[in-house]
C-alpha cells in the first residue's frame, strides 16, 4: 500500500500528510506551484451494494432527485454518508483505478456513470473540471481493465469489515495491575503480504485505541499525550512478512484509572482517522484524503484485555463472574487455607479461565480448570478435610500427584448434594445468582453432545459489584442450613430452575432474598437483540429469540458482524393461491445448498410460532440439525412449520415492507443494532458440504 500523493510529476510522503494533519506550519503537505497542471475533477459518489441499485440511482438522480440527499441515505460507507457523497477535487490515479477510469470519461458536468470496485458497486456524478484535460482512457471492462498512473503497491482485500495483508495485535505486558500504576501495552504490526507496504506513523498508533471498561461502561476517551513533539513523526515502509511494534504506557493516552474488573482493549484505524477529523476538521478538504482513508479504515486488532483491581485483603469479600451461556455469580469464602482465595483470584485475573472447557459428572458437578502450562498453585494437604456439597457449591479440587498436589488450578460447581464429592474436594465458594439460567443450558448442551465452553471470568470486589448482583444476595443474618432442612427440595438462590432432587428438570423458579428478609423483585431481563436488515425492498428491524434459541442467535449476529449477508439475495419465494407463504435467504451461491461451511443445532421450542414476520431457520425437510445461514421470514401463518423448525426472531420494524420481498431482493447489509454483552461464537457441528439446505 502507499500513501504517497501524485500531483503533477511530485510525489508527497504521508509523512508531510501527518504534519499538515497536526498542524505543523512549517511544513506544507502540498505545493500549489503546478496544481493546474494536471486535470482534476469535483466528483460526488455513492456507495451501494449491487448493480441493480446504482442503476435506479443513477434514474432518481437523472429525474431530478437530490444527490447529497441519496449519498446520506443510501451510501454504505460512513464517511460518504457524513459528506453527502463529495469527494471535492480528486486526481486520476488517487483512488481506485476503475473508479479513476469511469470518473474521469464522463463528458458533461453533472453527468452520471457507475463502475464496480472491490468495495462495491459506486454511483459518480461530475462537477466540475480544472487543470490540463488528460487524455481520456478507455472504460474498464472485465476484460481491459483501466491503466493507472502508478502501479499500487498492494491491493488490500477486504474481508467484512477487515483488510488482511496488515495484521494488527495489541498486547499488555501485564494482564493485571493495581490503580495508580502505569498500563504498559505493545501495538504491533505485521506485514503479511509479500510486497512492501507503507506504514503510518508509530507515535500515532494509540489515537486508534477503542478503550472500553466491562458491562457497558463508557468508552474511556483517548487524546495525543502531554508534549507530544509533531518533528519527531516518521514515515515506515515494511518488508514482506516483517514485524514492526512499538510499547506504550496507556495512561499517557487515556486516563484508565478507575478500579474495574476488566478492560477491553481494540486497535481500529476509522477510530484513529476520526479522531484525527474532530482535532483537524480540515483534514477532510484534502484531496487525497478520502483515498487514504479508505485505505485504513477497515484494519483493527483482535480484543486484548487487562484488570485494574485492589490488592485481594482477607476482610474484603470477592466474587466471580463466569460467562458460559449466560452469567454465574459466585461469591468466594475464606475456608481457612492460606492464600487459596487470592490465589484463585490472580488465576482468574491473569486470564487463565477465560476460554476453557465445561465437563460433566451426571447429577454430580460441572467440572472446568486451568489448561496448558500452569504456574502458581498452593500446597494441598491430605489433613485438610473439606465440608458440604450441596447444589451451588464451588468446589476446589486438587491437581497433581501426591508428591507436589496443588490447590487454585481445578474447579467445579456442584449439582445437588453427593457423598462421592466431599473426598479430597474443597468447598470454596457458593452461587449467589444466574443470569440466562446457564446452568441448566450447559447440562443440555453436554447432554446433547455439544461443546460446552466457559469464555470468560471476572473477579470482583464486594463495592465493584453490579446493582443487580447486590440486590439478589442473601442476607448475612439468614440461617440458610436451617431454611434448607425445612424444605429440602427448595431450589438455592439463583439456580434458576434446578433443585437439588432433580438438577435439571424441575421448573420452580429460584429463592431470592434481599437484605430485608424478604423476596425482592426478579431482575429485569436483558433486552433481546436486534439486526437491521437493509434490502432492497425496504428496512427491516428483527428482534432476536435469544433466551429461547442461544446458539442460533449466536450464529445469526456471527455472520450478521462478518459482513456474511451484505449483498446476497433472497434466492427462493414460496407461496400459493390460499397463502402468502415464505420469503428465503442468506445462501451465499444464491441456491438452497448454499451455506457458511458449517452446520448448528435446532433449537425447536413451541413458545415461538412460524407466523407473518418469523424468522425460521431454513435447513434439509427431512434431516434435523441441518441449518447454517439460511432463513426464512414468514409472510403468513406457517402453522405446518411449528414444533419442526426453529424460530428464532421477529421482524418488528418495517412489516410493511414484507410483501415487496421478491426473489431477487438484495440485503444491502446487515447491521446488528443492540446485542448483550458477551461473545457471540456458535456452536458449530459437522460440515454442511453440498447438502440441500432448503425447506
Amino acid at each position: 500500500m502507499s500513501f504517497e500523493i501524485s500531483v503533477g510529476r511530485r510525489k508527497w510522503g504521508w509523512l508531510k500528510l501527518l504534519r499538515n494533519v497536526v498542524g505543523i506550519a512549517a511544513i506544507a503537505f502540498l505545493s500549489c506551484k503546478g496544481l493546474d497542471a494536471q486535470e482534476q475533477r469535483h466528483l460526488r459518489h455513492i456507495l451501494i451494494a449491487s448493480e441493480p441499485v446504482a442503476d435506479r440511482l443513477i434514474e432518481v438522480i437523472d429525474e431530478g432527485r437530490d444527490f447529497k440527499a441519496l449519498a446520506r441515505k443510501y451510501s454504505l460507507d460512513v464517511g460518504t454518508k457524513l459528506l453527502g457523497g463529495d469527494l471535492d477535487w480528486v486526481s486520476y490515479g488517487a483512488m481506485e483505478p476503475q473508479f479513476s477510469a469511469a470518473a474521469f470519461a464522463i463528458e458533461e458536468p453533472m453527468g452520471l456513470t457507475k463502475c464496480k470496485t472491490r468495495y462495491g458497486w459506486h454511483v459518480i456524478q461530475l462537477i466540475d473540471t480544472r487543470g490540463t484535460p488528460l487524455p481520456k482512457p478507455p472504460t474498464p471492462d472485465a476484460g481491459n481493465p483501466a491503466p493507472s498512473q502508478e502501479k499500487p503497491v498492494s491491493r488490500i482485500p477486504v474481508d467484512g469489515d477487515r483488510n488482511d495483508d496488515l495484521k494488527w495485535t495489541v498486547r499488555f505486558k501485564e494482564r493485571s495491575v493495581t490503580p495508580g500504576e502505569p498500563v504498559e501495552l505493545v501495538i504491533g504490526v505485521r506485514n503479511v503480504s509479500k510486497t512492501p507496504l507503507n506504514v503510518l506513523d508509530p507515535v500515532l498508533w494509540p489515537m486508534g485505541l477503542i478503550v472500553r471498561y466491562q458491562f457497558g461502561k463508557l468508552n474511556v476517551p483517548v487524546t495525543m499525550p502531554e508534549g507530544f513533539d509533531a518533528s519527531s513523526l516518521e514515515m515506515r515502509v515494511l518488508g514482506g512478512q516483517e514485524y514492526l511494534e512499538r510499547s506504550f504506557v496507556l495512561n499517557d493516552y487515556s486516563p484508565v484509572t478507575t478500579s474495574w474488573p476488566i478492560i477491553r482493549v481494540i486497535w481500529r484505524g476509522d477510530s484513529l482517522f476520526g479522531r484525527v477529523e474532530k482535532s483537524v476538521p480540515s483534514v477532510v478538504d484534502m484531496p487525497e484524503y478520502a483515498s487514504w482513508k479508505s485505505r485504513w479504515r477497515f484494519y483493527r486488532s483482535d480484543e486484548a484485555q487487562f484488570n485494574v483491581l485492589p490488592e485481594v485483603k482477607p476482610e474484603d469479600r470477592w466474587f466471580l463472574c463466569l460467562f458460559s451461556n449466560g452469567r454465574i455469580w459466585i461469591e468466594l469464602e475464606d475456608v481457612g487455607i492460606p492464600g487459596l482465595r487470592a490465589e484463585i483470584i490472580r488465576q482468574v485475573r491473569e486470564g487463565k479461565l477465560n476460554e476453557v472447557t465445561m465437563t460433566m459428572i451426571q447429577g454430580q458437578s460441572i467440572q472446568f480448570g486451568v489448561t496448558g502450562p500452569t504456574d502458581g498453585g498452593i500446597p494441598f494437604e491430605d489433613s485438610t478435610t473439606g465440608g458440604s456439597i450441596e447444589l451451588g457449591t464451588f468446589i476446589v479440587r486438587p491437581k497433581g500427584s501426591k508428591e507436589g498436589v496443588l490447590l487454585g488450578h481445578n474447579f467445579a460447581i456442584g449439582l445437588g448434594p453427593n457423598p462421592r464429592l466431599k473426598s479430597r474436594s474443597i468447598p470454596c465458594g457458593k452461587l449467589i445468582l444466574e443470569e440466562g439460567q446457564p446452568i441448566n443450558r450447559i447440562q443440555e448442551r453436554i447432554n446433547k453432545g455439544l461443546g460446552a465452553e466457559l469464555t470468560l471470568s471476572l473477579a470482583y470486589p464486594l463495592d465493584l459489584l453490579p446493582e443487580k448482583v447486590r440486590a439478589s444476595m442473601d442476607s448475612p443474618q439468614k440461617d440458610e442450613a436451617s431454611q434448607a432442612k425445612k424444605d429440602v427440595n427448595q431450589e438455592k438462590p439463583g439456580l434458576g430452575g434446578v433443585s437439588a432432587t432433580t438438577p435439571s428438570t424441575t421448573n420452580q423458579k429460584p429463592a431470592l432474598t434481599g437484605q430485608n428478609g424478604k423476596t425482592p423483585s426478579r431482575p429485569r431481563k436483558e433486552p433481546l437483540p436486534r439486526v437491521l436488515l437493509d434490502t432492497t425492498a425496504g428496512v427491516l428491524l428483527v428482534e432476536l429469540f435469544e433466551d429461547d434459541s442461544p446458539n442460533t442467535v449466536k450464529n445469526f449476529i456471527s455472520l450478521v458482524e462478518s459482513g456474511f449477508y451484505d449483498g446476497l439475495k433472497f434466492h427462493r419465494k414460496a407461496n400459493n393461491p390460499q397463502n402468502r407463504g415464505f420469503i428465503q435467504g442468506g445462501s451465499p451461491d444464491g441456491t438452497s445448498s448454499g451455506g457458511p461451511g458449517y452446520r448448528i443445532a435446532d433449537e425447536v421450542n413451541g413458545k415461538n410460532r412460524a407466523n407473518r414476520g418469523a424468522l425460521i431457520m431454513a435447513r434439509k425437510h427431512s434431516v434435523p440439525n441441518t441449518a447454517g445461514s439460511q432463513f426464512l421470514i414468514g409472510l403468513d401463518n406457517l402453522a405446518y412449520l411449528d414444533g419442526l423448525y426453529t424460530v428464532f426472531g421477529r421482524v418488528v420494524g418495517g412489516d410493511e415492507f414484507l410483501d415487496r420481498l421478491q426473489e431477487g431482493t438484495v440485503i444491502r447489509r446487515a447491521v446488528v443494532k443492540s446485542k448483550r454483552d458477551h461473545d457471540y461464537n456458535p456452536a458449530k457441528i459437522l460440515t454442511i458440504g453440498q447438502e440441500t439446505q432448503g425447506q
